[in-house]
């Protein structure tokens, strides 16, 4: 422990209930647009890189998996968390929007997949979309200027058969909007949950974009996507413009201390933590805690990384061993919690501090709130669930990595090759991805469909371009422990995969 912390001397009942509190967290549950686990005023921290996501003006909001984009969604769509975030993001007018959800993958959000299936007919997407999606959003401007007028879905696109008639009434519904001085948003998340079928979703999200596209020719009507910066580039989209509407795109990263941030606003406003978390930090001569979420934007430990690491070497301790060889408390999680593409989530960051507590808890740490041991052993439980999480969009995703177990990092491509070539791992995959009707991790079109061979170079690369895997500059093969680990590979000093 630094020398500044010898004197410090917490009661261990405060150190109980903090990492009671850790071990209570609940990161790997999602955050739906609406109902039960819609985003709630006391989970909200604001970094303030994410202001661009935020503002009206941004139209597609990208994320990797975990990074909050359904969070975030959800905090606009529903009143009390986009009032405390127009505080917490005062110059972006949140308080003077009127939010509806297009589509959010969920009962009462807005469009359902039913209605989606029954309007749109497998096979006429690129005939009945386009009409549909404008349909969704003529009748969430419509809820607005004229509440108390019902208009069903049906009802809509039959006002809206005639092609300009959108227009029209688009215009129409823009000017009285003006009026009111209201701006209308509407939200589109969870859209990878429209269709399983990964050529009927190209073909709706395509159509999606392309309406979306033609809202700039109003003033107060707009619209916002969230989606994964993978999805947007696999998806088979022919909308022109797309390299534009992606230009003007917000991207949600999350920087060591937006993380730690993170957590400790949890502890801040939590219930059982707050009254021991704050005596905590008074032992540091770290100030006070903020007296409202709404405040968080003033308090340093939100932001201050010196502060951050001060308050975090008391917790952990300074080294994750006897040493600094072994890496430091504060930087370790974060640096082997990034993916290939430089991402580190939320998600994973609070899985790994959760399982570290609970560790903790169960081997009497005494005066250290996370054990750097346990701290350790918190990045397999966030490996094994990223792992989990990335097969619910990517079902070949373990046949790809069942046969590299056991393989140690970095390795030359070929060591890659060979153990996916001796498992038939190519045909395995491109067989799951066809049962699935998911995209195929290898293009269909360079080969005959007997013929795989020589296939696995290309399957690395879908796995580079997915941040599963890395290339080092003198041409080997890495994978990133956030993976590495749930895959079972090896690597010379580095954290074991579970036995």
């Amino acid at each position: 422990m630094s020398t500044h912390l010898k004197s410090f001397t917490p009661d261990l009942q405060d150190i109980t209930a903090i990492r009671a509190t850790i071990s209570g967290f609940d990161p790997s549950a999602s955050t739906t647009i609406v109902g039960q686990d819609r985003a709630k005023p006391e989970d909200i921290f604001a970094p303030t890189a994410h202001s661009k996501a935020l503002d009206p003006a941004t139209t597609l909001v990208l994320g990797a998996r975990g990074a909050g984009k359904s969070f975030w969604a959800s905090v606009l769509c529903n009143e009390d968390t986009r009032v405390l975030a127009a505080r917490l993001y005062p110059r972006l007018g949140l308080d003077r929007l009127q939010v509806k959800i297009g589509f959010g993958g969920v009962a009462k959000a807005g469009v359902s997949r039913l209605e989606v299936d029954k309007l749109i007919p497998s096979g006429r997407e690129h005939e009945t979309a386009e009409i549909f999606w404008r349909a969704v959003i003529v009748r969430a401007a419509l809820q607005v200027v004229k509440p108390d007028e019902e208009r069903s879905l049906t009802k809509t696109l039959d006002y809206l058969a005639d092609p300009e008639e959108w227009a029209d009434v688009m215009v129409k519904v823009d000017d009285e909007l003006a009026k009111q001085k209201q701006t209308v948003l509407i939200v589109f998340d969870a859209l990878d949950s429209i269709s399983e079928d990964w050529s009927r979703l190209s073909a709706l999200i395509d159509a999606l974009m392309r309406v979306v596209w033609e809202l700039r020719g109003f003033e107060m009507i707009r619209a916002k996507l969230f989606m994964r910066p993978d999805q947007l580039s696999e998806l088979n989209l022919r909308l022109v413009e797309l390299p534009k509407l992606r230009s003007g795109s917000a991207k949600l990263d999350w920087k060591q201390a937006d993380l730690f941030g993170l957590m400790f606003s949890r502890l801040a406003f939590d219930e059982q933590a707050r009254g021991a978390f704050g005596r905590f930090i008074k032992l540091l001569n770290l100030g006070n805690l903020p007296e409202k979420p709404g405040n968080l934007g003033d308090w340093t430990l939100s932001k201050n990384e010196m502060l951050q690491r001060t308050l975090f070497e008391a917790m952990a301790g300074s080294f994750m061993g006897g040493g600094p060889r072994k890496g430091k408390t504060f930087d370790w999680p974060y640096n082997h919690l990034a993916d290939g593409l430089g991402d580190v989530t939320p998600r994973s960051f609070l899985i790994l501090m959760q399982r570290a507590a609970e560790l903790s808890q169960s081997r009497g740490a005494g005066g250290l709130i996370l054990l750097p041991q346990a701290i350790r052993e918190g990045l397999r439980e966030a490996s094994k669930v990223r792992i989990d999480q990335l097969a619910t969009e990517y079902p070949w995703i373990k046949r790809v990595l069942q046969p590299l177990a056991g393989l140690r990092v970095p390795a030359v491509p070929q060591v890659f090759f060979h153990a996916w070539a001796e498992n038939t791992t190519v045909p395995a995959v491109i067989r799951i991805a066809e049962r699935a009707k998911t995209l195929s991790p290898v293009s269909m079109s360079s080969a005959g469909r007997d013929d795989w061979s020589n296939r696995e170079a290309e399957l690395a690369d879908r796995l580079i371009r997915m941040g599963v895997l890395t290339s080092r500059t003198d041409g080997r093969y890495d994978m990133p422990d956030l993976f590495r680990i749930g895959a079972a590979l090896l690597k010379k000093g580095g954290v074991a995969p579970q036995t």
